[in-house]
C-alpha cells in the first residue's frame, strides 16, 4: 500500500495539466453529445424527404387503382353509372391523401364511412348496392393499408375494453358464426377479399361442383357477405364479409392461432 504521507504535493505545472485533461475530457463528451444529436437531425430529414418521394406515387398509385377497379366492377348497363363513378373518383382521391399524414383517428375514418352511406343514401337504382359494396371494400383496404403504416389505429382495433354485453346470439349465430362455420366458405370469402371470382373459379378453388358450391354461396349471399354483380356475374364480398374475416383475424392473433 502507497503511503500518500510520503508523496510531494502537487505542483502547479501537475495541477494545470489536471485541470486540462478535464476540460478536453468535457470537450470530448459534448462534441459527442453534438454529433448524436447532428446525425438524428440527419436520420430524420432523410427519413421525412424519403417519406416525401414515397407518399406521392403512392397515393397517385392507390388513386389509379381505386378508379380502375371501380371501373371495371361497377354495374353496367347504368344510367347513373357515368355519375356514379365520378362521384367515387372524387371520394378515392380525398381517402388515399390521408395516407400522406402523420396520423389519421378514428373519427376521420368515421367521417368517411359516413360519407358513403350518405352517398348510397341519395342513390335511386336497385343495382347500387353492388357499386357500394365494390367502394366499401376499396375504402376498408386503404384502411388497412393505413394501419400497415402505423398512421392509424382504431380505438376498438383489440387494444380496448369490448363491450360484451351487444353480443346477440339470436343474430350473431345465423348471420355470422353459422356463414364461417364451414371451411370451404371462409376459403371463399378469403379469395374474395383480393378480388371478384366467378362461379367457375370458386369452383376450382373450392372443388366443389354445381349445386354443391351453389348451396355454400347462397348462404354467403343470404347473409350479406357476398353479392353478385348481376345474375350471372362474378361475386364481390362485401363490407359486412371485409368485416368479419378482419374480426376472425384480430381474434387468431390474440389468441395465438
Amino acid at each position: 500500500m502507497v503511503n500518500t504521507a510520503e508523496m510531494p504535493p502537487e505542483t502547479p505545472y501537475i495541477q494545470e495539466l489536471h485541470s486540462i485533461k478535464e476540460e478536453v475530457s468535457s470537450l470530448r463528451n459534448e462534441f459527442s453529445l453534438f454529433l448524436q444529436r447532428a446525425n438524428q437531425q440527419y436520420i430524420d430529414l432523410m427519413l421525412t424527404e424519403m417519406k416525401k418521394n414515397v407518399m406521392k406515387p403512392m397515393i397517385d398509385y392507390l388513386c389509379e387503382d381505386a378508379s380502375e377497379k371501380m371501373h371495371e366492377r361497377m354495374t353496367t348497363p347504368c344510367k347513373m353509372r357515368e355519375l356514379c363513378e365520378s362521384a367515387f373518383g372524387d371520394f378515392f382521391q380525398e381517402t388515399a391523401r390521408l395516407i400522406g399524414r402523420e396520423k389519421v383517428d378514428d373519427e376521420t375514418i368515421n367521417l368517411y364511412r359516413k360519407k358513403l352511406k350518405e352517398m348510397k343514401e341519395q342513390t335511386k337504382t336497385e343495382n347500387c348496392g353492388k357499386c357500394f359494396s365494390e367502394a366499401s371494400v376499396m375504402f376498408e383496404k386503404q384502411i388497412k393499408l393505413m394501419h400497415s403504416l402505423q398512421i392509424y389505429e382504431s380505438v376498438d382495433g383489440g387494444s380496448g375494453e369490448v363491450d360484451i354485453s351487444k353480443i346477440q346470439p339470436e343474430k350473431m349465430v345465423p348471420e355470422i358464426c353459422e356463414p364461417i362455420a364451414n371451411k370451404q366458405r371462409l376459403l371463399m370469402l378469403k379469395a374474395l377479399s383480393g378480388e371478384s371470382k366467378s362461379f367457375s373459379e370458386l369452383s376450382k378453388l373450392t372443388r366443389l361442383r354445381g349445386g354443391n358450391l351453389l348451396f355454400h354461396l347462397q348462404k354467403l349471399l343470404d347473409t350479406g357477405m357476398v353479392l353478385q354483380r348481376n345474375e350471372r356475374g362474378d361475386y364481390i364480398l362485401t363490407r359486412k364479409g371485409y368485416s368479419t374475416l378482419q374480426g376472425l383475424s384480430r381474434i387468431c392473433s390474440e389468441i395465438g392461432q
